[in-house]
């Protein structure tokens, strides 16, 4: 750990695209200022929200390279490297190496399944060839697999990682980090990936969240976490309130995936608000239609943002 440590709303950015699929770098810095300005105190770069999966390893760099250009070390940026092998995401970690990160993340390989000491090998190899500060990125409903709470805590104690961010929704396995973490009287990282419990993460022993949906309402998920971490109640459940109400774009998709609707609401509700200059998704997942799109308005007009 720094002595600046990481807490807080760490935002999943989204990865603003032109009609060809490619990154749309002016939109992405607009998009970085304006979580910025709107208070958030960190951003997970190339993470799933971000479409990293379906962008080839040039793009996602690109992306990466652009954050950190814009950011100028206002805040901490962890960029995703994670790959369906270990030597394809040290490659990625080579790739970004000098750009002065926070840190690097990584999940497990997908397409074939690992088990738990598969992944002992392949957080440490990757740590060893980059020698960067590496965190867990847990989310098996993508890789389908578990990195289970001893591996994590083996992990830590040993040094090779210093983070987590949990995707997997599941609250038992992250009760017991917490206890393997003070049984072993070693620290680590622990953020979750809500955007249900931003203003009472503290209470279950996390030091932040990486809610997507601060893409949108950076301001809200920003106070929603500072107004929980001070135990003003009031504040958290008005800002609370506002983060479920900004979800609401993220569920007028009538077809395509979760992940598909997730994405494309925040896009076409940040183009209405002219942060981004298109709504493209990447190809298969599926863009929201115009007659979904015109349920996004109301939702702007509940939150206050002008269009």
């Amino acid at each position: 750990m720094t002595d600046d440590p990481i807490r807080g709303v760490m935002v999943p950015i989204l990865t603003p695209l032109t009609p060809h699929e490619r990154v749309d770098t002016g939109s992405l810095r607009r998009l970085v200022a304006y979580l910025l300005d709107n208070g958030v105190h960190g951003i997970w770069a190339a993470g799933t929200t971000s479409e990293f999966a379906a962008l080839s390893d040039d793009e996602r760099n690109l992306s990466i390279e652009t954050v950190v250009d814009e950011v100028r070390g206002r805040v901490p940026i962890i960029a995703n490297i994670s790959a369906p092998a270990t030597g394809l995401a040290i490659e990625l970690g080579h790739a970004v190496k000098a750009l002065g990160l926070a840190g690097i993340a990584a999940t497990p390989p997908f397409y074939f399944p690992s088990v738990q000491d598969e992944l002992l090998d392949h957080f440490r190899y990757i740590q060893d060839s980059s020698d960067m500060p590496l965190w867990v990125y847990n989310i098996p409903s993508t890789v389908k697999t578990v990195v289970e709470p001893a591996t994590v805590a083996t992990l830590a104690e040993e040094g090779t990682v210093v983070g987590i961010k949990d995707s997997s929704g599941a609250g038992e396995p992250l009760a017991q980090l917490n206890l393997l973490c003070e049984q072993g009287d070693f620290e680590l990282y622990r953020f979750i990936g809500t955007s249900h419990r931003i203003s009472t993460a503290t209470s279950i022993g996390v030091h932040g969240v990486i809610p997507s949906i601060a893409n949108l309402v950076p301001a809200a998920a920003a106070n929603a976490w500072e107004a929980g971490d001070t135990g003003d109640t009031d504040a958290a459940l008005e800002f609370q309130s506002k983060v479920m109400v900004a979800s609401r774009v993220t569920r007028l998709a009538t077809g395509g995936g979760p992940n598909a609707g997730t994405v494309s609401g925040m896009k076409s509700a940040l183009k209405i608000l002219g942060v981004i200059d298109h709504d493209s998704v990447t190809r298969p997942l599926r863009g929201l239609t115009q007659e979904e799109k015109k349920g996004i308005q109301a939702v702007l007009e509940e939150l206050g943002l002008s269009s």
